[in-house]
């Protein structure tokens, strides 16, 4: 027939003969457009999706190398971070030894440092209350930092142990057991933690007001930060034999309005011997200091007792 496409296939065993019609052929050629457009979409789509994954992978190579490049820069600014903080320690360090000198020039000079007050304007220690002593005990620092064996060198002029020269040591060495414990002797917020191998070695410094400030050095390991607030009797750090030291001792440092005090008279200081530090260390105006905390132990008991009348309600 006219609509009808005749196949014929002949083989040893015969002649077949197969007919399509209209429909059938448009079918098939309806399969074959939609197969050959199928294989053109995919091809399109494998050459758009390899060219994505190698765009990827360039992008991927590029962002690889730029965090290279920042780890580089980061490990660079470390290194220049570290070197300032030495660089500062260090300058820290020759501050130290100038006050050191500068006290020495002092004393050369004939300069009294601590010079005593009159008789009648010493502290009249009868007189103060107990709140105000405790007061004093908690801002004031004393008794010792740490449990010691002895005194292995003293506060003043001496031969530095390491460099043979004569020069004025600004605190106490207290000999000890690498790793012993150190602890607050007043309250007071930690000023500095720095870690270093050179002079002072590992270093901490508290702040307890009022002019007062503490010192430790030749540190293992730290117990604080800087900025911590703590009591008396916390633990701060462990003693050790860091920086330029012949061995495991705590060097400790008292000072004032940054002056160096001889912190023995703040070690033997405390409850039982309230008269002692203000024999002994004459020159601080300790007068004012305790007026100044009279002042304030006096508001906080008004505040006190304020909190513990009730107030009374209004009768109409």
């Amino acid at each position: 027939m006219k609509d009808q496409l005749t196949i014929s296939i002949s083989t040893i065993n015969g002649s077949y003969h197969f007919q399509l019609g209209k429909y059938l052929r448009r079918n098939l050629v309806a399969t074959f457009l939609l197969f050959l457009v199928t294989v053109v979409v995919m091809a399109f789509s494998i050459q758009y999706l390899w060219t994505a994954v190698n765009q990827t992978e360039q992008e991927k190579t590029q962002l690889s190398r730029h965090a290279n490049e920042l780890k580089d820069e980061i490990s660079s600014l470390e290194s220049d971070r570290q070197s300032l903080e030495q660089n500062l320690a260090d300058r820290r360090y020759e501050l130290e030894q100038i006050t050191g000198r500068v006290n020495d020039l002092e004393n050369v000079l004939g300069i009294d440092t601590e010079t005593e007050q009159p008789l009648n304007d010493r502290l009249d220690t009868a007189a103060l209350n107990s709140a105000v002593r405790v007061a004093m005990l908690k801002v004031i620092p004393n008794g010792s930092p740490m449990d010691y064996r002895r005194i292995s060198s003293s506060y003043g002029s001496r031969n530095h142990p390491v460099f043979g020269n004569k020069r004025r040591h600004l605190g106490i060495d207290l000999s000890s057991s690498s790793g012993t414990a150190v602890y607050a002797p007043a309250d007071g917020v930690i000023e500095l933690v720095r870690p270093s191998k050179k002079g002072y070695g590992n270093l901490l410094k508290v702040d307890h007001g009022y002019g007062f400030m503490t010192l430790y050095a030749h540190l293992k390991t730290f117990k604080v930060k800087t900025g911590d607030f703590v009591r008396k009797g916390d633990l701060i750090a462990l003693s050790g034999n860091s920086g330029t030291s012949t061995g495991p001792h705590l060097h400790y440092e008292v000072r004032f309005l940054g002056r160096a005090l001889n912190p023995k008279y703040f070690i033997n200081w405390g409850p039982d011997n309230f008269d002692y530090l203000f024999n002994h260390e004459r020159s601080i105006q300790w007068d004012s200091l305790v007026k100044v905390l009279e002042t304030q132990v006096s508001t906080q008991l008004q505040l006190s007792l304020h909190k513990a009348v009730p107030s009374k309600g209004i009768s109409n």
